[in-house]
């Protein structure tokens, strides 16, 4: 990540996944605007406090050709939260917590072209609860248990400086109903999403920090192709941990990890019934590595994967399989340099490339995607930005041919 602005202290409520989040938002995409949660009850150990975030992103994408030009508003990568915090006195040594996040994307809905197919959909009328988690932390270590953001892969998009920002559109698609940014998941990671598990955190108190979580497993198919085959029977838990060192240095930090996911599909079958080529069963798995670096004013931030079964941007059921049912190999790797050039503004050049490959029945595809911002803080809760990307498809699977999509994006944020 990059040289962040000191948050103000947060409430015991917040889960580590939660915590990284925000110090994104605060420090890694925008110095200058750090915000703190709002405490609407504290006394005798009982806690509640209220934060959130309102983005809105204007972008203008121009493609090779009409396909893919577009003007969107919207929330750009993450959609706009109000978050609910809970905590209660310490009991049998243990500190208990919760944690409710509700996410709202501001899209039209209706009277908008590109936003029809958004009438009655969850895209742009529904409240998406992305955390609803309990907490129990003592010399342990942490144990959260509901709904929360999942390990692997969870680093590179929560220090992208785009995550409470522009980024990209999923596969370059900006003219679907439910558009929103996709930061660079598409080129140069993967998106490890908010999902149901029981998770453990070692003591955060130590340089060397083990996660492993337990989660509610996907099915396994592929999007783009409707007449692919998929594995729908899944009767164990999909498996992910991250082992990561943490150190300090004169007038700098470091962080080095490596992450690893691990799920079986059963039921592998093709539209009309038949078994799926690869036989019954399909495995998903991966790994990955990075290493974060911050020194004064700059950062750095680099990342690879490799796996099969994972697809190219959301793992298992975007692309995971190919027209007949066989796992598709994938990697990538993506870095971000940052440069604090006052105490309120911050600089970004990142780049990321994400290969598929081709399988006997389905082609495969490289997306290459760079993307430079500067980002503003007016004041400790606003910030402005401004992002500029070019994103490259050998072959695009949403336009069935290569695409190459330029990006002009401009936004602001309300963070409390």
């Amino acid at each position: 990540m990059h040289a962040r602005h000191t948050p103000a202290r947060r409430s015991a409520a917040r889960p580590l996944a939660t915590r990284h989040l925000l110090a994104a938002a605060a420090g890694l995409a925008l110095a200058g605007s750090a915000a703190a949660e709002i405490a609407v009850f504290d006394k005798d150990g009982y806690r509640f406090s209220v934060d959130g975030w309102v983005i809105l992103n204007a972008s203008s994408t121009r493609g090779d050709e009409d396909a893919n030009d577009a003007f969107r508003i919207t929330s750009g990568d993450s959609p706009n939260l109000i978050g609910f915090n809970f905590a209660v006195p310490e009991t049998d040594g243990l500190k208990l917590s919760s944690r409710l996040g509700l996410r709202i994307n501001p899209h039209s809905g209706e009277g908008n072209f590109k936003n029809r197919g958004n009438v009655a959909d969850t895209a742009s009328k529904a409240i998406d609860p992305r955390e609803i988690w309990a907490r129990f932390e003592g010399d342990f270590g942490q144990v959260t248990i509901g709904k929360h953001y999942s390990i692997f892969q969870g680093r590179p998009i929560l220090a992208d400086a785009s995550v409470l920002a522009g980024g990209f559109f999923a596969y370059d698609n900006a003219n679907t109903g439910g558009a929103l940014g996709a930061g660079s998941l598409h080129s140069g990671y993967l998106y490890a999403n908010f999902n149901s598990g029981l998770r453990y955190d070692s003591p955060q108190a130590h340089a060397l920090k083990l996660a492993v979580g337990l989660y509610d497993p996907s099915q396994m198919g592929n999007v783009f192709l409707p007449a692919a085959g998929l594995a729908s029977k899944t009767t164990l838990p999909r498996i992910e941990a991250e082992l990561a060192w943490e150190g300090e240095f004169d007038g700098g930090s470091y962080t080095l990890y490596a992450d690893a996911v691990h799920q079986r599909a059963e039921n592998c079958r093709l539209p009309d019934g038949s078994s799926c080529v690869g036989g019954d069963a399909v495995n998903g798995r991966g790994a990955s590595l990075g290493g974060e670096l911050k020194l004064g004013a700059f950062g750095f931030f680099a990342s690879a994967f490799t796996g099969k079964g994972l697809g190219s941007a959301l793992m298992f059921d975007y692309d995971a399989l190919d027209a007949e049912g066989r796992e598709r190999e994938s990697k990538g790797y993506w870095v971000q340099a940052t440069a604090q050039l006052a105490p309120a503004t911050t600089v970004r050049l990142s780049h990321g490339r994400t290969r598929i490959d081709d399988t006997a029945a389905t082609p495969g595809h490289e997306a290459k995607g760079t993307l430079a911002g500067l980002y503003h803080g007016l004041n400790r809760f606003v910030t402005v930005y401004g992002e500029l990307g070019r994103s490259e498809f050998d072959f695009n699977p949403a336009f069935g041919r290569a695409t190459d999509t330029d990006y002009v994006t401009v936004g602001a944020r309300f963070m409390w």
